[in-house]
């Protein structure tokens, strides 16, 4: 199942992608599964999930990615929203109590709000290792390392806001294609990462078109 669990919709202020075009780019790379992780609010992604019904051969966990005290948690397969500015630990405490699988976002991207040295001894279910924004960072090489130090699964992903940027970094999950067996999969390790940098002239005009909303 190759799998881009970390994409962000119109429901995150910062995002220009609608669900249903996000399904659709989804579809036209070739993606099997996706899951939209919007900022603080499950809404997205049931948006998502209920367009999908719509289309064939194309899987949507629901997500949110969380605000705790400390940094970012992508909560994969959850329905309904966790409570921001909560310790990481309560944070991931909150999103299992839910059903889902708790990911440290970008964990040493600071200015992101990564987790940072918060991630070191934090019971996380998977950490991001490969974000399509830092593929050639140092982050991503210090999120890489921590995980192997650790043993723990590894995702990469495109955090994508806009549509041309989904699929950029990918997860490998090996799995049937259901929700639950996704998760199961991605828990018990079985994942491999790739991809690439989302192209700097994209991300430049995010950057501008963010600038813009503002004035």
């Amino acid at each position: 199942m190759i799998l881009d669990p970390h994409i962000h919709s119109t429901y995150s202020k910062d995002s220009t992608a609608k669900p249903r075009d996000i399904i659709k780019r989804a579809i036209t790379i070739g993606l099997d599964a996706i899951a939209v992780a919007d900022h603080d609010t499950t809404k997205g992604g049931l948006a998502a999930l209920e367009e999908s019904k719509d289309f064939k051969d194309i899987l949507v966990i629901p997500a949110a990615e969380v605000t705790s005290s400390k940094g970012h948690i992508v909560a994969l397969g959850i329905r309904e929203d966790v409570e921001r500015g909560m310790s990481p630990e309560k944070t991931v405490e909150a999103i299992r109590d839910l059903g889902g699988i708790a990911v440290a976002a970008h964990p040493f991207v600071k200015y992101r709000d990564g987790l940072c040295d918060h991630v070191k001894k934090l019971d996380i279910d998977a950490i991001e290792t490969m974000n399509s924004r830092y593929v050639f960072g140092y982050s991503n090489w210090r999120a890489k390392n921590l995980a192997a130090k650790r043993e723990l699964p590894q995702i990469g992903s495109s955090d994508a806001h806009f549509l041309g940027a989904i699929g950029s970094c990918i997860t490998d999950v090996d799995s049937d294609p259901s929700e639950s067996e996704v998760l199961k999969a991605i828990k018990a390790g079985k994942t491999n990462v790739f991809g690439d940098r989302t192209p700097l002239p994209l991300i430049v005009k995010e950057v501008i078109n963010k600038k813009i909303k503002k004035l």
